[in-house]
């Protein structure tokens, strides 16, 4: 977890961080190796504010896509053709997320 690109400690899955910030703006940063989400939050004075953060869904396209059509081409022998294009969706979002998306791999939700 980053704040204004400062390093606030490692998270594990399912874990929570309690960071106490002054009022302001601040731009928060999850990262996993190489990908990462980003957004900016808004601190009121004498207020709590919860956030958590997920994959997208375009993150699990890029990782179930190739199950898919690699189980679909050794397990019931479909042709080559077929599974490319079901390859291609996975293949196409995890171009996206290594390049214009490689801040868009996170989601945050604002939790009240």
């Amino acid at each position: 977890v980053f704040i204004n690109d400062q390093p606030y400690g490692k998270m594990g899955n399912g874990e929570k961080k309690e960071i106490d910030l002054e009022p302001g703006i601040y731009k928060v940063r999850v990262q996993q190796n190489i990908k990462k989400g980003e957004q900016d939050i808004t601190i009121e004075a004498n207020k709590t504010i919860s956030f958590s953060f997920y994959p997208t869904p375009l993150s699990l396209i890029s990782f179930i896509s190739p199950l898919i059509g690699l189980g679909l081409l050794f397990l019931f022998k479909i042709s080559l053709s077929l599974t490319a294009l079901i390859l291609l969706p996975g293949a196409i979002t995890a171009i996206y997320l290594l390049t214009a998306g490689k801040t868009k791999y996170f989601l945050f939700k604002k939790e009240i």
